[in-house]
């Protein structure tokens, strides 16, 4: 072997040698990358307004997962459009692991509606639920002469359209109402006031409308005063910590009504992120301090998996569909 091919051989080990450096060198910068995050603030949306049980539980997921990580999760209230305003303004970041969007499955209305003109479960990359709600009440005022949900069928089978009802199209008011109408054989007369619980209830007490729905957690204070009178709850069971309202199930009609908190990434976001915020829900869901905050508002934890959340949504929106009848977009 010459000088010359001496040479030449050793030049093209070197290069291999190189190349290999350089393409071991990306897996351990993709790892630091993941190992790092979140190395800043991240902002975590939701589509309400400061005070309602979206709010309280967006604060509470993010206070905790700010203690575990040593980074700030700043809650950021962006309502508008039904929830759709804020769940684009998110699908428009950049897929970093900075912003994500922290929801719940009456939203999955807007997409039975065409309220929404996108996916809620393809459209983003799911992280996972940590929370239930199933203490959505129904209310009327104390001074409206009905004492029972009886005595209010009763004058709404009389007075067909009377019975006016505070509803946002496309949202967890406008599926119980629905619902109610069906099993109970009225027709209410649905009217738009507000989309946040608070503007809904100035408006019930203004006298505005005859019927409220929201969260035992935005009403309890009106109920245990005696301004409201709960008329029943949209949960399959009575309520542990609110034994004395009766469900609508056990009154003989079909009106349900749960709201699973979900948090989701924009679409691309690394799925070694993704899993890392995951992790963590899981990890959240299961502490005792969590639970028992959660107790608090009358809610409790549920955790499912991206998997999970994304499969019993898409049924759950073919449950919405069959519902909505002709209200659903075809």
């Amino acid at each position: 072997m010459n000088k010359r091919t001496i040479l030449g051989s050793m030049a093209t080990i070197a290069c291999a040698l190189a190349l290999a450096a350089c393409g071991n060198s990306e897996k351990p910068a993709a790892k630091t990358a993941e190992a790092a995050w979140p190395a800043k603030t991240v902002t975590v949306t939701l589509p309400y307004n400061a005070g309602g049980d979206t709010d309280i539980y967006a604060r509470l997921t993010a206070r905790f997962l700010g203690e575990k990580f040593g980074e700030t999760f700043v809650v950021v209230n962006m309502p508008g459009g039904s929830g759709v305003v804020a769940a684009k303004y998110v699908m428009a970041q950049a897929p970093d692991g900075y912003n994500v969007l922290f929801n719940h499955t009456a939203s999955l209305v807007q997409e039975v509606t065409g309220i929404a003109d996108f996916s809620y479960t393809n459209g983003f990359a799911n992280v996972g639920t940590v929370a239930m709600d199933q203490t959505y009440t129904l209310v009327c005022r104390k001074d409206s002469g009905w004492k029972s949900l009886e005595d209010m069928i009763a004058y709404a089978k009389a007075n067909p359209e009377k019975v006016t009802y505070s509803q946002v199209f496309g949202s967890a008011t406008h599926l119980v109402s629905v619902q109610m109408e069906e099993s109970m054989g009225i027709k209410l007369k649905k009217i738009d006031v507000g989309s946040a619980a608070a503007d809904r209830t100035a408006a019930f007490m203004g006298k505005q409308v005859d019927l409220l729905v929201a969260n035992y957690v935005n009403l309890k204070d009106y109920i245990e005063n005696g301004d409201f009178i709960a008329l029943g709850i949209c949960a399959s069971e009575r309520n542990p910590a609110i034994p004395s309202i009766p469900t609508f199930i056990e009154q003989g009609y079909s009106v349900l009504n749960r709201k699973l908190y979900e948090m989701k990434f924009p679409k691309g976001t690394d799925p070694a992120i993704v899993a890392k915020l995951t992790d963590a829900l899981k990890e959240i869901s299961a502490k005792p301090e969590f639970q028992a905050e959660l107790v608090k508002f009358f809610a409790q934890p549920y955790y499912r998996s991206p998997e999970q959340t994304g499969k019993e949504d898409l049924a759950e929106i073919e449950e919405i569909r069959t519902m909505m009848g002709d209200l659903a977009k075809k």
